[in-house]
C-alpha cells in the first residue's frame, strides 16, 4: 500500500457530526504530528475560506484548505486555485433559485459569500457555513459575475430539486447534494481542487486518504487512494464504495496513519 502523503478531509458530517460546531481539540494535535511526519492535512469543504479558517484557527498556518468545492484552494494562506462558474450559467442557475419561492439563493465568489434572504433571520442561520464576509443582494443582477459556487437552500429538503437540476445543467455543471437542506452547483468539484493542491507540492492520488460523508464529495472519494465514507452517510453513497473504511470518528482512523 502507497505511503499517505496527504488526508483531505470534508468538515459538515464528517468532523462535525449531530450539529456538533466546534471541532474536538485532540484534531488539532493529530495535525500536528502528522505533519510532523511529512503528512499533509487539507480541508476539503463546500463551506467559504474564512468559516473553515476560523473553525481550524489553532493549525490554519499549518493546512491547506479546498472550500467552495474546490472553487478557491489555499496554501500558506494564499489563494493557490481558483475555478468559477461561466457568468452566464451562473447567472442562469442563480435567477432559477431566487425566483423558486420554496428555496434560498446563495452564492459565492471565493472571497464574499452573498445571499438574498428571503426571511430576516436567515442571514445569521447562514453564518457559520458563510463565514464572516456575507454579502446581501437584492436580486442575481446585482451578484458578482464571477462566482464559484450557486446553492440552493432549501428547508424541507435539497433532494426534491436535484432530478430538475441536474436536467438542466448537470452536462455542464456539477450538481451535488451537500447536505439534506443543500444543493450546490459547480463548475469544479473537490477533486478538481485537490488535484490542483496535489499538483503544486508533486503528490499523486494514490498517495492521498480522503474522508467524507455526501456527495458532493464523491469526485475527491473516486480521485483518491485511499477513500473513507462516513457510517452516518447516504446509503447510496455508501454503496458506492463497498469496500471503503466507514470510521467513526475521523480521529480514530488518523491515529491508524500514525502507528
Amino acid at each position: 500500500m502507497d505511503e499517505i502523503r496527504l488526508i483531505a478531509c470534508d468538515v459538515d458530517g464528517t468532523l462535525l457530526q449531530q450539529g456538533e460546531t466546534e471541532l474536538r481539540p485532540q484534531l488539532f494535535d493529530l495535525i500536528r504530528r502528522l505533519a510532523a511526519q511529512g503528512v499533509e492535512f487539507c480541508v476539503a469543504s463546500g463551506r467559504a475560506y474564512s468559516s473553515v479558517r476560523e473553525l481550524f484557527g489553532p493549525v490554519a498556518g499549518q493546512i491547506s484548505f479546498v472550500c467552495e468545492n474546490g472553487g478557491v484552494v489555499y496554501r500558506d494562506g494564499l489563494l493557490v486555485a481558483r475555478n468559477p462558474v461561466p457568468e452566464d450559467l451562473g447567472r442562469e442557475v442563480a435567477t432559477a433559485i431566487w425566483q423558486r419561492e420554496d428555496c434560498e439563493l446563495l452564492a459565492a465568489d471565493g472571497e464574499t459569500c452573498w445571499m438574498i434572504p428571503r426571511i430576516p433571520e436567515r442571514a445569521e442561520q447562514m453564518k457559520p457555513y458563510m463565514g464572516d464576509r456575507i454579502g446581501v443582494a437584492s436580486h442575481p443582477d446585482e451578484l458578482p459575475a464571477q462566482l464559484v459556487k450557486v446553492t440552493a437552500f432549501r428547508e424541507e429538503g435539497a433532494a426534491a430539486l436535484l432530478p430538475e437540476f441536474t436536467a438542466r445543467w448537470g452536462a455542464k455543471l456539477h450538481v451535488a447534494l451537500a447536505g439534506r437542506r443543500w444543493l450546490d452547483v459547480n463548475a469544479c468539484t473537490k477533486a478538481t481542487g485537490l488535484a490542483a493542491l496535489c499538483g503544486l507540492v508533486g503528490i499523486q492520488p494514490r498517495e492521498v486518504m480522503a474522508f467524507g460523508d455526501n456527495f458532493n464529495d464523491q469526485p475527491m472519494l473516486d480521485w483518491v487512494g485511499r477513500p473513507y465514507v462516513m457510517r452516518g452517510a447516504d446509503p447510496a453513497l455508501r454503496a458506492l464504495y463497498p469496500a471503503a473504511d466507514r470510521p467513526e470518528p475521523v480521529i480514530e482512523a488518523l491515529l491508524n496513519v500514525l502507528e
